[in-house]
């Protein structure tokens, strides 16, 4: 098996080729962020396939080249050839195929409901059955988060900093969940951070963190209502309890709602408790007991609140 170079390949194609280092021109050009573009070149997320593609296109370069860093180079007639890594690709989709369709049956069934009532429908839709049910993907995460009224976040680190290095620019950038974090600021929502003792470098992340924030043009009133602490004693796995928006949430995410639903007390307050493994990105809902735990956990670990 070729090893995996798109993280050294992408920074040299970037720094090197045509657009010298300007990140923000390639940002542009592909319709992304710098904090995407910068944690591609840093290895911490993968692009997808449109992604790749729309790289490979816009370095001229193949895709082969762009994830092995060898056997590049345009067809005859000035085309990109993107090699056997598409041929592989188009196999595993055509292999998909099979299963969407055996899925049709059902998704008609969805439609006639929406037809009737778009309410019952997402009902429906979020009570069937799934290997993943009381989990949250990273986008289900935020859109949970949009709607939280209050929100305490025990964490172990601040991974939604990260860092820029160019010949051009060179820094900090916040990723989805800071801009998330503004915007329910601005709304005058509160957050309070509880970071872990054994936390690397805390004071500097948070007064980066907060740097962040101003960009956004929060004013001092939308500051105060961002807290920092710090933990009395250790902890190994992160969490996070929200006091919800329940009828913006219902209005404006009735799928995620219907999913969650069982899972929101009758205090308005849901929780999940944060992957323990980097290599899962997946949060686990709490139900209520453990919820109720969890508040237990952060009055020891800030006696003083």
């Amino acid at each position: 098996m070729r090893e995996v170079k798109l993280a050294t390949t992408l920074k040299r194609l970037v720094d090197e080729g045509d657009y010298r280092g300007n990140r923000k021109q390639v940002c542009t050009e592909l319709g992304i962020t710098t904090a995407a573009l910068s944690q591609y070149i840093n290895g911490q997320t993968t692009p997808g396939l449109d992604k790749l593609i729309a790289l490979a296109d816009l370095f001229k370069v193949s895709l082969d080249y762009l994830i092995f860093g060898e056997d590049a180079v345009a067809g005859p007639r000035g085309t990109l050839e993107y090699g056997p890594l598409v041929r592989y690709v188009e196999a595993g989709l055509s292999s998909m195929r099979a299963d969407i369709a055996s899925q049709s049956a059902f998704v008609a069934k969805i439609g006639t409901i929406m037809s009737d009532q778009i309410a019952n429908a997402a009902q429906i839709a979020a009570k069937r059955s799934t290997t993943l049910y009381g989990m949250l993907d990273k986008e289900q995460a935020l859109e949970l988060e949009r709607h939280s009224l209050v929100s305490t976040n025990v964490t172990l680190d601040m991974d939604d900093i990260v860092e820029v290095r160019s010949d051009v620019e060179e820094g900090v950038t916040g990723g989805d969940f800071l801009e998330v974090v503004a915007e329910n600021l601005s709304k005058h929502r509160s957050y309070h951070f509880v970071l872990s003792p054994d936390m690397p470098d805390r004071e500097l992340i948070v007064d980066q963190y907060r740097s962040l924030l101003l960009r956004k043009k929060l004013s001092p009133k939308d500051m105060e209502r961002c807290r920092f602490s710090i933990a009395s004693d250790t902890f190994y796995v992160g969490f996070n309890i929200f006091e919800l928006d329940i009828e913006g949430f219902r209005q404006n995410s009735p799928i995620l709602y219907q999913y969650v639903r069982s899972y929101i007390g009758t205090d308005n307050r849901i929780g999940y408790v944060e992957s323990p493994s980097a290599s899962l990105e997946a949060s686990f809902l709490m139900d209520t007991d453990r919820r109720k735990m969890a508040a237990r956990v952060l009055q020891r670990l800030l006696p003083e609140a």
